[in-house]
């Protein structure tokens, strides 16, 4: 099981002796007009965080939003055709979190991604075979009755290398924050990602591109959150065929810890728009995060590397489509 963490270019230089490895970096695209339509494409390849890849033997995570328009689609496969040697292996998706940003929904999701899986597919051979391309879904929309009503397969267009999913515990209301008590299990909170097949022949691997959980105002020395990522580790440890008890016909290539700030979803008790996701600090207030000493959380994840690094990393990322 790959276990890697997503590093903003501002924090690499704070965050790279903490982390004892990385085994796959989520980078968020550039912005850059093409035929006068502003779409975000891949980083360059001397990129900072494509750089830290390189040093640390990381898979690079990319994503795209070029939804579809033909001048975007060049670009990133010209992009793509540019690919430095040293890439063996580079995943990839285009408008990752679909749901709620495109006017027309799922219909238009799925012609989209069609015509970026197209493209991935006219990729000379030396390039294909070190690229895997994949839809990315978040459990938050999907998971909630009123908007997505647990049906992955609304904007899942059962195509691709992988299939994937962001995963956020949410960090609140405006009543109540998370707190230890109110955590989801793990096994819970994994429930209908686990159990999700768009087909009984789908059989694309799964990972979880962005796995987060905030630095909880009550969880005052990490110790819960640490907990709780050792126990979601362990519930998709037997996500792998070939595993007692394991059916299904697909394994799991791993997890990404978003280890940056997070976007405001609202405000919320106690912490206002405040989203700490890094493993070394806690949400003390709306206008405060410390830092942990010693950061439980981060530990835990260098733990957890450092126990998965014996065992075979690349079996499943040989998986195609």
């Amino acid at each position: 099981m790959l276990i890697g963490a997503s590093i903003a270019a501002e924090d690499l230089e704070f965050y790279e002796p903490l982390f004892a490895g990385n085994d796959i970096m989520r980078i968020f695209p550039v912005r850059v007009t093409v035929d006068g339509d502003p779409l975000r494409v891949l980083p360059d390849w001397s990129d900072s965080r494509l750089e830290y890849c390189r040093r640390h033997s990381a898979v690079p995570f990319l994503s795209t939003k070029v939804d579809g328009r033909p001048g975007g689609l060049e670009h990133v496969r010209r992009q793509l055709a540019d690919m430095p040697a040293w890439i063996e292996r580079l995943y990839l998706t285009d408008r990752h979190e679909p749901e709620g940003d495109l006017p027309g929904g799922p219909a238009e999701f799925k012609v989209n991604f069609g015509r970026f899986l197209d493209m991935i597919d006219t990729l000379p051979r030396r390039i294909r075979t070190r690229v895997r391309c994949g839809p990315v879904l978040t459990k938050t929309w999907t998971e909630n009755k009123d908007k997505g009503d647990f049906q992955y397969r609304t904007y899942d267009p059962g195509t691709g290398d992988f299939f994937g999913v962001d995963c956020y515990v949410p960090a609140g209301t405006s009543h109540e924050v998370m707190a230890p008590s109110r955590l989801p299990k793990p096994a819970d909170f994994l429930r209908w990602v686990k159990a999700y097949e768009h087909s009984p022949s789908d059989a694309r691997p799964r990972i979880l591109p962005e796995l987060g959980l905030i630095g909880m105002p009550d969880d005052r020395d990490g110790s819960a959150r640490a907990a709780w990522i050792k126990g979601v580790h362990t519930e998709m440890s037997g996500w792998h065929t070939g595993v007692p008890g394991w059916s299904r016909q697909w394994s799991l290539l791993g997890w990404i810890w978003w280890n940056q700030q997070g976007k405001n979803t609202g405000d919320v008790d106690r912490i206002g728009s405040r989203r700490d996701f890094p493993l070394d600090e806690r949400t003390v207030d709306r206008h405060t995060a410390a830092k942990l000493d010693p950061p439980k959380p981060l530990t835990m994840f260098n733990t957890l590397w450092k126990a998965q690094r014996s065992r075979p990393r690349h079996a499943a990322m040989s998986v195609a489509r």
